[in-house]
């Protein structure tokens, strides 16, 4: 058995580790806000062997997952343009816009990441 401490499944969902073994990375550049390759995905847990796209289309299940993390975003920008009048109104829409490039990529990877682990549980009784 293994002297390591098994990550937390909130550490592995943040630091987008694979769910089975909460060691592998699930996206070939490591980070959370990466605007180039952003999406390119090991195939398989360089650990545990996982075939991270569990069937045909399986990703597209992760929106529902990136959709709140949007609204946690934008919620703000919007409230205060409904409130403030005139410039600070458009200052406000300009920083949900400038807000969602910013953090679309977090979105992305977030959402995907939330998704394999609701769909994935760890398995605690494998040695890695």
């Amino acid at each position: 058995m293994s002297s390591q401490r098994t990550p937390s499944i909130y550490h592995s969902i943040f630091t987008l580790k694979c769910p089975r073994c909460r060691r592998g990375n699930l996206f070939i550049k490591k980070g959370m806000i990466v605007y180039t390759q952003m999406l390119d995905m090991e195939e398989r847990c360089p650990h545990c062997d996982l075939k991270y796209e569990l069937e045909p289309g399986f990703w597209l299940g992760s929106l529902w997952t990136s959709y709140p993390i949007v609204i946690l975003i934008e919620l703000p920008f919007l409230i205060t343009a409904l409130i403030v009048d005139g410039t600070a109104m458009w200052l406000s829409f300009l920083g949900l816009v400038l807000a969602f490039f910013i953090a679309w990529p977090l979105m992305l990877r977030l959402g995907r990441s939330l998704w394999i682990h609701l769909n994935v549980r760890y398995d605690h009784l494998r040695e890695y």
